[in-house]
């Protein structure tokens, strides 16, 4: 059968039943008959294809099928209340869901501190973190699956339909550990060196050559596609290929001398954060919070 063909009013009585343990109790609280309470969840039960209930003495038990549909059924009835609270944020109070997408690379060092920093600010408010490649998370941005899109790219330019707020800016290197380069760096080396990148759709590797030698034809040899940056890191920490990494993500390995900077020091590589969002999108007080908290502690 179909959802919209089940009667709600016996799906009522079914959780009464279950609530108080028994048809008398459950149609006394209902304000029914017993006979219609009965007749109720033998209604269901016909509409179901499935047993509810079994009669062990004067009691009534949950069969498998009763305890499904009594868990599904608690499950949604809690989302729904949930849905219910968040929706009455419209009062000024900052409360309910707020919904992030994360590009893969982004440093999980400043979504914890935004993270926590926005738990220990509104702990009514939780915090549902999405990751996944750009293209994806602008979509379901698109399709108000999600409220704010975190990106390495502005797209307020290419889509009229979308805000972007610049937030950060960190600096692109490439790092090794001791197995390459021991000595000097040369790029035309990377041809055979194993490379770390993360997309294979927009190799980060061709972009650092791109900035640092222009017009060089230059193959990298990529080896590991690892989509998120603490794989890129540990990748390279263990000897598997070069990469190139945030700064400060690499800081600690970089200070504590497990890792190394190579390549040219000039014209540093920089990537700029963005903060992407609907344009003209309904924000209640929980959304509002949260953009004044990730640009305070962001830019």
């Amino acid at each position: 059968m179909k959802l919209n063909d089940l009667d709600l009013n016996k799906l009522h009585a079914f959780f009464a039943v279950v609530a108080d343990g028994g048809v008398g109790k459950a149609a006394r609280r209902l304000g029914r008959t017993s006979s219609a309470v009965s007749q109720s969840i033998a209604g269901l039960e016909g509409a179901l294809g499935s047993k509810l209930f079994d009669r062990v003495g004067k009691a009534l038990v949950l069969t498998r099928g009763g305890q499904h549909l009594h868990a599904c059924m608690s499950e949604y009835q809690a989302m729904l209340a949930r849905t219910v609270a968040e929706l009455g944020g419209g009062d000024g109070e900052v409360r309910g869901l707020v919904r992030v997408g994360f590009f893969l690379g982004f440093p999980r060092i400043r979504l914890a501190e935004v993270a926590s920093r926005f738990a220990e600010t509104y702990p009514l408010v939780s915090l549902r973190v999405s990751y996944g490649a750009q293209d994806e998370l602008e979509e379901r941005l698109r399709r108000n699956r999600l409220d704010f899109v975190f990106s390495f790219r502005p797209r307020s330019g290419e889509n009229p339909l979308l805000v972007s707020t610049r937030l950060f800016s960190q600096e692109l290197v490439l790092v090794t550990g001791e197995r390459f380069f021991p000595r000097s760096f040369g790029a035309s080396d990377l041809g055979r060196v194993p490379v770390v990148d993360y997309y294979q759709s927009d190799p980060l590797i061709d972009r650092w050559l791109a900035h640092h030698y222009p017009g060089e034809r230059i193959r990298p040899n990529v080896r590991f596609w690892a989509a998120t940056t603490d794989l890129v890191l540990d990748l390279v920490a263990r000897g598997g290929g070069v990469g190139v990494l945030p700064r400060d993500v690499a800081g600690p390995t970089l200070r504590s001398g497990s890792l190394r900077v190579i390549g040219p020091r000039r014209r540093p590589l920089v990537d700029h954060i963005w903060l992407n969002e609907p344009r003209g999108a309904y924000r209640d007080a929980t959304l509002e919070a949260f953009r004044r908290l990730v640009v305070s502690e962001l830019t």
